[in-house]
């Protein structure tokens, strides 16, 4: 097994698209740095307006915690479609070039292969996430300095500047497990239609729709919140309110956790029974 698994990550950091999902990342959170380091000031200078004359604010608002906090905000929909991009293909990819077929004549058993596969896959996911987390804080603390953070949810909340990286970094975690069930959910779909694409389009247009549906939270959309995978994934936000409700964030754990165990097992059962000779 550990053997299997060695194989499956070689290949997968030998592939280009892990890299270039990796620069984008990057690039991306380089961007998201140099546009508030050009344009921040004024910026923030809007959206202060309407509270300047209730609240005293002095010192270093504009700084590298509040812009890595912002960067996190493409947890939305720009890191799921990187990461889903890789994922889909570590399981699609052995049907599309036909490897499927050398692979099962080997001593293994699918269950193993699988498996395999799966923890490559949430290797892959972690390895993205440091990334994300380290060029989203690090440039940013450079080129920024650090102070306290300014977050607008449910009104103004103050989170102080020792405060901030428990925070951070537990919001990285979380949108581990986030990543690791939405990427299940690919899986599923990549073994099912055998296509990177597909399983990618279909991905997407889901966080899609949930995204929307989450939106929508008057009359009867409002009771479909707590089946919205988007709307769990988005209580990484709950990290930074100043009374952190562990109640709501630990209950949308257990429904990612569960929606990963839910599409693991589907593909465990879909894979044992697909018809490969």
């Amino acid at each position: 097994m550990i053997r299997l698994i060695e194989i499956e990550v070689f290949k997968l950091f030998s592939s280009y698209r892990t890299y270039i999902t990796f620069v984008i990342a990057i690039i991306l959170m380089l961007i998201i740095n140099l546009g508030f380091y050009n344009d921040g000031e004024e910026l923030f200078d809007f959206l202060l307006q309407s509270i300047s004359e209730y609240f005293f604010i002095e010192g270093n608002i504009i700084n590298g915690y509040l812009i890595s906090y912002l960067a996190l905000n493409t947890l939305w929909v720009h890191i799921p479609l990187l990461i889903i991009i890789v994922t889909a293909y570590i399981f699609s990819s052995e049907f599309e070039y036909g490897t499927i077929r050398v692979l099962l004549t080997q001593p293994i058993s699918r269950t193993s292969l699988l498996s395999a596969k799966i923890v490559s896959m949430i290797l892959f996911i972690i390895c993205f996430m440091i990334v994300v987390a380290l060029f989203a804080l690090v440039p940013s603390v450079i080129l920024f300095d650090t102070g306290d953070v300014i977050v607008f949810i449910d009104g103004i909340q103050f989170i102080q500047e020792d405060n901030f990286l428990n925070r951070f970094f537990s919001t990285i975690l979380f949108a581990i497990i986030g990543m690791v069930a939405f990427s299940s959910m690919a899986m599923y779909f990549a073994l099912w239609f055998k296509n990177t694409l597909t399983a990618i389009l279909i991905s997407l247009g889901l966080l899609i729709v949930h995204t929307l549906l989450q939106k929508f939270v008057f009359g009867i959309f409002s009771t479909w919140q707590p089946f919205l995978f988007t709307y769990h994934i988005s209580k990484w936000q709950l990290l930074f309110v100043n009374d952190i409700p562990f109640k709501s964030i630990l209950n949308s754990v257990y429904f990612l956790l569960g929606m990963s165990i839910f599409f693991m097992s589907l593909s465990y059962y879909k894979f044992n029974k697909l018809n490969i000779s």
